[in-house]
């Protein structure tokens, strides 16, 4: 009764909006009103184009023991641009580690189906490129769908003078609570607790580090007492309010997660993340039944059919999609209605740059089901250098825009000037025996 009634609000307020009947060919299964007789909006997409370029994060990282590269210094982001007749642009992003460049080649092989086509048909547009392909998921599709998506809720939003939460539905709150991916370190208990202040000293409330990658063997004691004490000396420097989030990026054994989750459970991390490869549904869900700790996952899944397994298993606490991976805006509404019914939480991923971040936010807020945001603290205090907006980070909330659209303005002059270089390194996860531990 409750969405019937909403989609009947929103059918109003389409209709007298200053494009009239034209906003109503925002077809889709969320957010979204399908009205057979509206009319075109004489809007057209005239072109595409595409920005990829390299963001600084530090120094490569070395694991201790093989010497082996575990990071790249930089990431690559990938920023898509749609234009139209109207002169209005929409930005997306789909921005993703050593798979940028194909997703800018399958944007572009797009461009007899999107150009010439109406803005307004969000949905639509997506659901047909989607269907002309036999290939329906993985990330390279995933991420090139939900970055044109993107672009059509912010060109849509802009011509309608609304942000994009509006046309989801409406907003359930007024900001979004962050944590900061980065704000927990695991290379010594010194620096853990420098950082952890650091971070809180800069706003954050939520810190997440990446223990056990030091690991040399399945099972190595050494590593996990060591994590364990990093856990404990961070609760100690940052006190009882700050959430702690701990993420082993789907590499441990079961057995070794298991065991980490039982030895830090009384630091009251708020969840463990990606305990195990991602594969199997029945191990991830063994692991949640016997660990203390809540278990969250889901930043390697991409279509509603790969989430709908592990949520009708419950085999995890806290959903993670990534919005830039996970085939856009409207599957990861789809996504969350879902969730909700099974009665769990969204925490979802982040790993991108600043379109990215502020299409998850309007997405964010239209969730009933939302728990928290990751957020990099280092990237979001540099997101002036490549956008025009309003973020604010306050007491571990950023503030919800009230601009149309997706609520910013990229500084397309800046972009475009800036490097590519395709040389990124890949990681070298090795245990001490020259074995592969996962990733």
């Amino acid at each position: 009764m409750l969405q019937k009634q909403t989609d009947i609000n929103r059918r109003r307020f389409l209709a007298s909006s200053s494009l009239g009947g034209a906003a109503a060919v925002l077809t889709g299964k969320v957010g979204a009103v399908e009205t057979p007789t509206a009319k075109p909006s004489g809007m057209k997409i005239t072109a595409i184009k595409t920005y990829m370029f390299n963001v600084a994060t530090g120094p490569v990282r070395f694991d201790p023991k093989t010497k082996q590269p575990i990071s790249s210094g930089f990431k690559t982001w990938l920023f898509l641009k749609l234009e139209t007749n109207a002169g209005l642009s929409g930005w997306g992003e789909g921005s993703g580690e050593w798979i940028s460049p194909i997703v800018r080649t399958t944007v572009h092989e797009w461009e007899e189906l999107l150009i010439g086509r109406d803005p307004l048909n969000v949905t639509a547009i997506c659901d047909d490129i989607t269907n002309r392909l036999p290939w329906k998921g993985g990330p390279i599709l995933g991420s090139a769908i939900a970055a044109v998506n993107m672009a059509l809720y912010d060109i849509a939003g802009q011509g309608l003078k609304v942000p994009v939460h509006r046309l989801l539905g409406g907003r359930q709150r007024d900001r979004i609570l962050i944590y900061d991916n980065g704000g927990l370190s695991f290379d010594s208990i010194d620096k853990a607790r420098a950082q952890a202040s650091a971070a809180v000293e800069a706003g954050a409330r939520g810190l997440k580090g990446n223990p056990l990658e030091g690991r040399t063997w399945a099972m190595d004691r050494r590593e996990l007492n060591h994590c364990v004490a990093v856990v404990q000396a961070v609760r100690e420097e940052v006190g009882p309010d700050i959430e702690l989030l701990l993420d082993t990026h789907g590499s441990p054994t079961p057995e070794l997660s298991i065991a980490f989750a039982r030895m830090v459970a009384p630091y009251r991390p708020l969840f463990l993340e990606e305990p195990c490869k991602v594969g199997s549904v029945d191990v991830l869900r063994e692991i949640s039944e016997k660990s203390p700790v809540p278990i969250a996952t889901g930043e390697k899944l991409f279509s509603y059919r790969d989430f709908k397994e592990v949520i009708d298993a419950r085999a995890c606490a806290f959903l993670q999609p990534d919005i830039s991976h996970s085939f856009g805006i409207d599957n990861f509404l789809h996504i969350s209605r879902l969730a909700e019914e099974a009665q769990m939480l969204m925490a979802p991923h982040n790993a991108s740059g600043p379109i990215h971040f502020a299409a998850l936010l309007q997405a964010d807020a239209v969730l009933r089901n939302f728990l928290i945001q990751e957020v990099s603290g280092s990237w979001f205090r540099r997101f002036d250098e490549f956008i025009d907006h309003d973020f604010r980070l306050q007491d571990g909330f950023v503030n919800l825009p009230d601009r149309p659209g997706l609520g910013i303005e990229v500084k397309e002059k800046d972009v475009a000037k800036l490097p590519y270089d395709k040389r990124m390194t890949y990681r070298q996860y090795r245990n001490a025996d020259g074995s592969w531990k996962g990733w």
